[in-house]
């Protein structure tokens, strides 16, 4: 996604693209397997254990979202280096990079489960308290993945001053902080509160992930502009990934609810900035016919993130998504998500992306001014 407020880095997109397809993986997956397998709603008891890594990507994929919250952070960060923050600026243009394509389906939830409508929750969904459980419920195939939005918001709210503290007491800071918050979650859990609750769903146990993606920014803007290569990184990174996930999901996965979520998220984030790292050191090298196909994912992986879900859910509602069958539940979920809803997610995601999102992106404005430029004015 390009911006007129830092350089364009193509590797990002790549990024961004892969984090939005592996959450339709992990949802399509998951669902269509557990359909195949059990006449009963599907929740969290139902975890399947991973045979391998390369498989506990998948089974763990909620990991995207973590992939995505450093992401976010580090682009920021980036972005805010050696210059100052119009903070007036900086809201208007994330409002206008995601309130819009959010609004259009909380109005699909609320028109499609008008029963579960109230003033309050519509409150709660539209002043970014997605993650409560008094926000708007649109169902699960319109407003379920909009608690992370939620989270994401609360970052945004908080970054400004963040950025400011950095630029005052210089890196040193964000470690401090990632102790602090690990220490109270540690409280908390002591105290008998729900790890998994506070961890997964609320800035409280994301915002590590956030800290350490603007460790990764400060990191990339004081090496890379020196030319610096960390092509090993990648493949370092990518390894910490798999092992970790798959430790993870031996360990009960994203269905239990143990002492792990007090420094889980933290661990899954750290792995991720490393292979950020090593992907755009990495990302220089490759040719610009592959590039242009993963930027173009990239550049929709909004939608591609609020739209899976729906096409989803329309699906399984047809057995639709149980057209192409083999042996093992599994496989059959793998291969009906990468032939039927891959395909058309990534379709209609390219239209609500034309149709909704870039009408108001070409709108944002530059909030990044460079220091000695305000000096000087």
């Amino acid at each position: 996604m390009r911006s007129s407020n830092f350089g364009y880095i193509p590797a990002l997109d790549h990024l961004r693209g892969f984090a939005a397809l592996l959450v339709l993986f992990f949802h399509g997956c998951h669902l269509i397997s557990h359909k195949l397998q059990s006449n009963v709603p599907y929740d969290l008891s139902f975890w399947p254990r991973a045979e391998n890594p390369f498989s506990s990507l998948i089974l763990e994929g909620h990991t995207a979202v973590s992939l995505f919250f450093v992401l976010s952070a580090f682009v920021f960060t980036v972005g805010s280096t050696n210059r100052d923050l119009n903070f007036t600026g900086f809201y208007r243009n994330r409002l206008l990079r995601t309130y819009l394509l959010f609004l259009f389906f909380l109005a699909l939830g609320i028109l499609f489960n008008t029963e579960n409508f109230s003033w309050a929750g519509l409150l709660h969904s539209i002043f970014f308290m997605a993650n409560n459980a008094q926000a708007i419920d649109g169902g699960p195939p319109f407003t379920f993945v909009f608690w992370s939005i939620a989270v994401e918001w609360h970052f945004y709210l908080l970054f400004p001053l963040l950025i400011l503290l950095v630029k005052k007491f210089d890196w040193h800071l964000l470690p401090i902080l990632i102790l602090v918050f690990f220490t109270l979650r540690y409280y908390l859990m002591l105290q008998g509160v729900d790890m998994l609750v506070v961890s997964y769903w609320t800035i409280l146990g994301r915002i590590d992930q956030f800290l350490i993606g603007m460790l990764t920014g400060l990191f990339y803007v004081k090496h890379f502009e020196q030319g610096r290569k960390f092509d090993a990184l990648a493949f370092v990174g990518l390894i910490l990934v798999l092992t970790a996930l798959f430790v993870f999901n031996q360990y009960g996965g994203n269905g239990s609810n143990n002492v792990k979520w007090a420094i889980w998220l933290t661990i899954e984030a750290s792995c991720w900035a490393i292979f950020i790292i090593g992907y755009l050191s990495l990302g220089r090298h490759f040719p610009a016919a592959l590039g242009k196909g993963l930027v173009a994912l990239g550049t929709v992986s909004y939608s591609i993130y609020l739209v899976h879900y729906v096409v989803l859910d329309f699906l399984m509602g047809r057995d639709w998504d149980v057209w192409l069958r083999v042996a093992d539940p599994f496989g059959t979920a793998l291969l009906n998500t990468t032939l039927i809803l891959m395909p058309l997610v990534v379709l209609i995601s390219a239209g609500t992306y034309w149709l909704i999102e870039r009408p108001f992106l070409v709108r944002r404005k530059t909030y990044m001014v460079r220091a000695e430029a305000i000096e000087s004015a």
